[in-house]
């Protein structure tokens, strides 16, 4: 009997629910009520795994327990049979995962909340497929990590017993994929030069289910125009009808927290089985703006969205809001032949500097994620004077709760759809599973005011492969896409300037990725390669160094802490390219002791990035972004992070905050070693992203030697205008004869003598020429190594191959 007709009996508490709450109830079924089992390929459905009933429940006491949102090795963590992935090079020890299916279990009630509703099952995410069961009954498959998908489970609801759970979800998640090729923009890159190749799978976003009456709404897009002291709002609704509803009324009220400040109603009709489309415009008069940090306040409204009929809520949603428009301009100083594509950000009419930095989930083993985690690390983001994150295809498209804290915080976010570094299909059986995914990805993420640019690919153009490619194509594919579903501006790729994407079209100073310095490490030292390149957005720069010694014994271990054991190696440390930028920036490649080896790439890591970020952002407005990657990473590595896997701060951490500081003191500079005798000649900048002018302040710099004696200062009186990268006079003196080692400038800006914000730099006596010839040596080296030993980490640990 189906369910809905216990609604007609009226033969005792068990024959169906009597209490029916107007709207929408919901049940999460986010926890550690799981219970989850591995299975050979076939032999779950062969042993009727998927016909369990929840009352038979002895047949999952043998089970592990299972979380939601989770992965299916931190499962395994918990349960004992697996160490711990992160520690040595255990990671590899949990590879066996991937070659079983992997069934999870849910038994459930559903209470009187929802009694005369129509019931829908939502899995806003699983990685990778999967197919699903409800009560032995057969609901379907879906393929495709990021898109939502969901089941009519009206009819299928058991409402036998209101004390036993008497329902039972059953899902089985397939082996994860291992080729790229198939799945991109449906799955995240799962490998490259700092994952270990272990593909991550799971339920990783929340189950629920959902009760509706007549109506769902199936999600919404509000779009914001600003028109003098009001806002205009273009407000589109998505609904699906169980039932015709010909007299329904969309009411629409926005609060500014308990105070309700607007209400608009329009009548719609609603047909059973279609989808509808509702479009409502209406104005906000002197709306408060929704501001990125730095900007102002990133204010935000509650939406609240209705379906009436004769007064009776059918379904409501309420979610935050921000009021904020989106646009870009072009860079000044190029020509459409060197960049024809907008590329600086404009919220709400005012352009703003991107002091970016790369974003990666907490872990990619989603089961070790949690909101506290995303707070925590967002917050430092902020901390850091960083006010966009970018993220791109070799990580998830990011969750609900990374976007609300981002919209709270004010911090803009740049997201990369999930294509990287491969050549991609073009067969029209992946090109409408491809649809499907942008589609739902957008959809779904659209409302956020932090999001203010979608991207296509990463690094897509960027070998000889992808120029002989369709992947221009598919790009402008998404890119069609993106654009019907939000006005949020859609870029193709990153980098568009690399070699092979000009000869794909591109032109030549769009966004050049500033890589090469950390990759050569010896090669070319930071003031040659930065200063030389042109490109009107710098989507990734990269420098790298240690975590902390506390950290490392986390996941090193004890004997191979020192001596450097092959587990660096296996947790990603490039570690000749880090002994090589060590003598870059100290004229010593650091490997006295573990505390300097760590001392010494945090130090180099910092250095290098102040020198790129100031160099980038003292060319503002001609260059409009530029991104630190990464700000932190997924898993404990000695990669790239200025905040490593547990959370500690690198001393990388403060360089990034003090160049990243709204307001700031600069000194360009054409090298870091000086002789003895020589002339230093440094220029000073003021860089301001604030929209606030600084009058009648003093511009302070004093110069000392390695043993922190004074040796020359000076003072400018100075006026800073808003938003603007302005020069200023020279720092000009002669290196004395006694000098040896470092020696240090410093800059302050003061008013009234109170102090604004300080800025320190330390730079070498030393040779630069000879030091450069030093560093290409230790590159050769370097090579040499590669050469007889491989790419791979190996190469660090020759003697490890004696004896073989």
């Amino acid at each position: 009997m189906k369910n809905k007709d216990f609604f007609k009996l009226e033969v005792g508490p068990l024959a169906g629910p009597k209490s029916h709450v107007e709207g929408r109830v919901e049940m999460d079924f986010s926890g550690l009520d799981w219970k989850m089992e591995k299975m050979r390929v076939g032999q779950g459905v062969k042993e009727g795994i998927h016909l369990l009933k929840s009352e038979l429940s002895g047949n999952n006491y043998s089970w592990n327990k299972g979380k939601v949102p989770g992965d299916v090795y931190t499962d395994l963590y918990l349960a004992g049979e697996i160490d711990d992935p992160h520690f040595g090079r255990n990671m590899h020890k949990a590879k066996w995962a991937q070659e079983y299916e992997w069934w999870y279990n849910y038994a459930f009630n559903v209470d009187q909340s929802f009694g005369g509703k129509n019931i829908t099952l939502v899995f806003e995410g699983v990685d990778y497929s999967c197919e699903v069961w409800l009560n032995q009954e057969y609901l379907g498959r879906h393929e495709g990590m990021f898109s939502k998908f969901e089941f009519d489970i009206t009819d299928l609801i058991n409402w036998t017993s209101p004390n036993i759970p008497v329902n039972l979800l059953t899902v089985k998640l397939d082996p994860p994929p291992r080729n790229q090729h198939n799945i991109a923009g449906m799955k995240h890159n799962f490998a490259g030069d700092y994952l270990t190749g272990l593909v991550p799978f799971g339920i990783w976003r929340p189950v629920k289910v959902i009760g509706t009456e007549k109506a769902k709404i199936d999600g919404y897009r509000v779009e914001y125009e600003l028109d003098g002291s009001k806002v205009n709002v273009n407000l589109q609704v998505n609904s699906d009808a169980f039932e015709t509803v010909r007299e329904a009324h969309l009411m629409v009220k926005y609060f500014d927290g308990d105070t309700e400040i607007l209400n608009v109603e329009e009548p719609m009709k609603l047909n059973r089985g279609r989808e509808s489309t509702k479009v409502i415009n209406f104005a906000l008069d002197n709306p408060k703006l929704w501001w990125p940090v730095g900007m102002g306040d990133p204010f935000l409204y509650d939406i609240e969205i209705s379906i009436v009929e004769n007064g009776r809520v059918l379904d409501k949603i309420r979610e935050k809001t921000g009021v904020r428009t989106v646009k870009y301009t072009y860079n000044p100083g190029f020509t459409k032949d060197e960049a024809e594509f907008p590329w600086t950000l404009n919220i709400n009419d005012k352009p703003m500097f991107m002091r970016s930095a790369c974003w990666t989930q907490p872990s990619f083993f989603y089961g070790r994620n949690s909101i506290e985690k995303y707070e925590f690390f967002l917050e430092k983001a902020k901390e850091a004077n960083i006010n966009n994150l970018r993220f791109f295809g070799w990580h998830p498209i990011e969750t609900k709760e990374f976007y609300d804290i981002c919209d709270r915080l004010g911090l803009t976010v740049w997201t990369n759809f999930a294509f990287a570094t491969q050549e991609f299909r073009s067969d029209r059986a992946y090109l409408d599973k491809v649809t499907n995914e942008i589609t739902s990805i957008v959809r779904e993420r659209r409302n956020h005011p932090s999001i203010v640019m979608w991207m296509g690919g990463e690094e897509v153009y960027f070998t000889e492969a992808h120029v002989h490619s369709k992947n221009r194509e598919l790009m402008e594919m998404v890119g069609d896409i993106t654009r019907g579903l939000t006005s949020v501006h859609y870029a193709d790729a990153s980098p568009l300037s690399s070699r092979e994407g000009i000869r794909m079209g591109y032109k030549p100073n769009e966004s050049l990725h500033a890589n090469a310095h950390y990759y050569a490490g010896g090669a070319i030292y930071m003031e040659d390669f930065y200063t030389k390149l042109n490109a009107a957005v710098i989507p990734e720069l990269t420098a790298a160094s240690a975590p902390n010694i506390e950290s490392l014994k986390k996941f090193i271990p004890e004997d191979e802490l020192w001596p450097l054991g092959i587990s660096y190696g296996y947790h990603m440390a490039d570690l000749h390219v880090l002994q090589n930028l060590n003598y870059e920036v100290h004229g010593s490649i650091g490997m006295d002791s573990l505390e300097q080896f760590v001392e010494y790439t945090q130090i180099s890591q910092g250095t290098v990035a102040q020198f790129a970020l100031e160099h980038f952002r003292r060319q503002k407005p001609h260059v409009s972004a530029v991104a630190l990657c990464h700000f932190n990473t997924n898993w404990p590595i000695i990669k790239w992070d200025i905040i490593d896997y547990y959370g500690v701060k690198k001393l990388s951490y403060d360089y990034v905050k003090r160049a990243y500081n709204p307001i700031l003191p600069s000194l360009e500079f054409k090298k870091r070693r000086y002789n003895n005798s020589e002339q230093f000649k440094g220029q000073l900048f003021v860089i301001n992203d604030l929209y606030q002018k600084f009058n009648d302040i003093d511009l302070d710099y004093t110069v000392f030697d390695n043993d922190g004696n004074e040796f020359l200062s000076g003072t400018i009186r100075i006026d800073v205008d808003e938003n603007v990268s302005a020069a200023y006079d020279y720092i000009k003196f002669t290196v004395p004869e006694n000098w040896k080692g470092f020696f240090y400038i410093k800059l302050e800006l003061k008013k009234d003598g109170a102090l604004i914000i300080e800025n320190e730099y330390r730079l070498l006596v030393d040779d630069q020429e000879a030091a450069k010839a030093a560093s290409k040596q230790l590159y050769l080296d370097m090579h040499k190594g590669r050469a007889k030993f491989g790419k791979g980490y190996y190469r660090y640990f020759p003697n490890m191959f004696d004896g073989l």
